[in-house]
């Protein structure tokens, strides 16, 4: 670990007038949270996208080109940052994980560390899965904020959505979309920023350090926005990605074809995301594009008062997915694979006098946060944190961090008896799907167990390749690559269970 010495020295604060060290003791760490925001902004290249706060974040701070997620899922990519372990160790591997604490009652989660450390901890909005309730964590904030909102505005649409039961087939969610002509706090996501100023404004006369957690739900599904958020885009502009299909061997089962999240939506009408004409697709890129802007200015208004507040001179800013997402991308929608684009997040970190407007292409995993900012704010590690730190990172971003970025995916059920040396016969167990990014590749294996061989395996050169839709495992000119691929994963998989 630095020390905070040395911290003290590296970190300072630039100003015209003074260069006053901002010592490892003194920051505060504000930490925003974004729900399926895929790297689908202008700071990243997306040329078109109205991303003004984002880009202003990367501008002040390190965008991380090459960050990723443990699972793309919402639950368990949660845990994961939260808690400090993968969700192969924990089998923590579902979307809405219930009653998790009753199963780690004694696992030290990233705010109880902030909070027994003596910071002032203040969460809100989606940081674990949900808004509210005991798998929040509550007991360990010193406040937990639950602010009351809708789904949609539109009363029709939003009783739709109280209704849904998720058991009954025939019952649906409401709307994918809805654009109607109302202010920003009709949306839990407005009302969830004016809470966020407020509390920042308060916080500006404590004299004690703060960890303040705010997760937005948007981009997630349903795309609802204000209608001035709409009116940004023209939607016949919109198109839909070249990567349609699946690489050669990929297992269909794992490919999320059928697009089940989406299609639990009234207006999708179960139909499989191949049948949507494209009149729909555009609709939905532009639902996508939408909600994302009103994200962005609720991240303006964050941001803003942070700076009138004087915050922003000893705060770390992160701004994290937690996840990727396909916009059509394997002609299917939402997350739930282990492909590039699923897996891939943004990460945008601002540390006060450091590394402003530089980007890095170091492999980073969002599981790397916990111990990073335990580092950047002087605090102990956790001996049990399986993440790296990689504060080095915004004293020179050039440097490595990771020779491989790991992922893992549930894919399908499969009887114990079928399985190698199991034990309990009468069990299921899931096939996981355990996936790498390293240099120009992706490499996925599916197992039953960690042990057993892989049952599929694919390798995609994503540098000759990037949409992902081919395999190139049984080419010669690749053999090096694989052979370097299967070892890193086998390293991969056992770190992440816990064996060493």
């Amino acid at each position: 670990m630095i020390n905070n010495l040395f911290l003290s020295l590296a970190i300072m604060v630039s100003t015209v007038s003074t260069a006053i060290p901002i010592l490892a003791d003194d920051l505060n760490v504000l930490f925003i949270a974004v729900d399926d925001l895929r790297p689908e902004l202008r700071c990243y290249g997306t040329e078109g996208l109205s991303t003004p706060n984002f880009d202003q974040l990367a501008n002040s701070g390190v965008r991380f080109d090459r960050a990723y997620c443990q699972q793309a899922v919402c639950g368990a990519s949660r845990l994961s940052i939260m808690g400090g372990l993968y969700p192969t160790k924990t089998r923590e591997q579902t979307f809405h994980i219930q009653a998790w604490r009753k199963r780690h009652p004694d696992l030290l989660t990233m705010n109880q560390h902030f909070k027994n450390n003596g910071f002032r901890t203040i969460g809100m909005g989606k940081i674990f899965h949900g808004t509210g309730g005991p798998d929040v964590d509550p007991k360990n904030w010193d406040q937990w904020i639950r602010i009351p909102g809708r789904v949609y505005a539109d009363p029709t649409s939003f009783k739709m959505s109280r209704e849904y039961n998720k058991e009954d087939k025939n019952s649906k969610r409401g709307p994918a979309t809805e654009c109607l002509d109302v202010a920003d706090d009709q949306y839990s996501d407005g009302r969830r920023t004016a809470k966020a100023v407020e509390v920042i404004g308060r916080l500006a006369n404590s004299k004690k350090r703060f960890f303040l957690a705010v997760g937005f739900t948007k981009p997630h599904l349903p795309f609802v926005a204000p209608k001035k958020y709409w009116d940004l885009y023209d939607r016949s502009r919109f198109s839909m990605p070249e990567n349609t299909k699946i690489p050669p061997g990929y297992p269909v089962y794992a490919a999320n074809q059928k697009a089940s999240e989406l299609r639990a939506y009234s207006d999708i009408q179960d139909r499989l995301p191949t049948e949507f004409p494209q009149e729909l697709n555009r609709k939905l890129l532009h639902g996508y594009a939408a909600c994302t802007s009103y994200t962005d200015a609720c991240l303006g208004q964050i941001l803003t008062a942070l700076k009138q507040s004087g915050l922003a001179e000893n705060t770390i800013v992160v701004l994290w997915g937690d996840h990727g997402w396909k916009l059509g991308d394997h002609s299917s929608w939402a997350k739930h694979t282990n492909f590039e684009c699923d897996t891939r997040v943004p990460l945008l970190i601002r540390v006060p006098g450091q590394s402003a407007g530089k980007s890095t292409d170091s492999l980073i995993e969002l599981i790397d946060l916990y111990p990073t900012l335990c580092q950047l704010t002087g605090i102990t590690i956790p001996k049990h944190c399986q993440g790296q730190s990689f504060a080095k990172l915004f004293d020179d971003t050039t440097l490595p961090h990771r020779t491989s970025a790991y992922s893992s995916y549930p894919g399908r059920k499969l009887p114990v008896s079928k399985i190698k040396n199991a034990k309990m016969k009468s069990d299921f167990r899931k096939e996981i799907g355990h996936s790498i990014r390293f240099g120009d590749y992706r490499y996925t294996e599916w197992r039953p167990f960690p042990a057993d061989p892989a049952t599929v395996a694919v390798l995609t050169d994503l540098n000759s390749d990037p949409g992902e839709v081919t395999n190139v495992i049984d080419e010669e000119i690749h053999a090096d690559a694989l052979k370097r691929a299967r070892s890193l994963l086998e390293q991969r998989v056992l770190d992440a269970i816990g064996t060493h």
